[in-house]
């Protein structure tokens, strides 16, 4: 192993404890830890050059930071892209290791967003079944989480609304912004297969 592949399983190493550190946080904040103990002032000192910028850039959704979600997945990319660079060079296999890693977090990313199409979906029709039998059925958009998944929806739904037509009352607009995702991730895996194959 030459000096470029110990340095890149150092900086994968750092990395991953950095990793590591940002996880750690999100979960202490969920139980509201002592901001005076000294591992928790340590956590947020050395996190928050890289949360407190993406935080400002990023607007909350429905009261919830973005910002680790955004950094872990940067994180995760940034690793995969050294490991593939120490693997492959810094010739062409090296620029090609860097597309297939852009391209598997962009096909995480749309897999996430599939996954909140389909949830919103599922509200739609529960709620479009409780119409027609005349049951009492109250969407609580002050659920975080629900109004996260309709926030985050939102954009591609109302786009697509323009041309999509509603079935017996029923607005199935979210389901065809699945079936349109599961377009692009499917050519998505094959850009995928397409670079690691060929």
């Amino acid at each position: 192993m030459g000096i470029l592949g110990s340095l890149g399983m150092l900086l994968d190493f750092a990395l991953g404890i950095y990793t590591w550190m940002i996880l750690i946080r999100v979960l202490l904040s969920w139980v509201n830890p002592d901001p005076y103990n000294p591992v928790v002032q340590f956590l947020v000192r050395s996190t928050e050059p890289v949360l407190e910028p993406l935080r400002r850039a990023l607007p909350s959704m429905a009261g919830l930071d973005l910002s680790p979600i955004v950094a872990l997945l940067g994180l995760s990319l940034l690793q995969r892209l050294i490991v593939g660079m120490t693997h492959a060079g810094l010739g062409g296999a090296a620029l090609s290791s860097v597309l297939v890693e852009i391209i598997r977090v962009l096909h995480l990313l749309f897999t996430f967003y599939l996954v909140l199409l389909l949830v919103r979906g599922g509200l739609h029709v529960h709620s479009w079944l409780a119409f027609r039998d005349r049951r009492p059925f109250r969407l609580s958009l002050n659920n975080p989480f629900i109004r996260f998944i309709f926030q985050a929806t939102e954009p591609v739904v109302r786009f697509l609304r323009r041309w999509v037509p509603t079935f017996y009352g029923l607005d199935v607009t979210p389901m065809a912004a699945a079936l349109a995702m599961l377009l692009v991730l499917s050519v998505l895996q094959e850009a995928i297969l397409r670079f690691t194959l060929g």
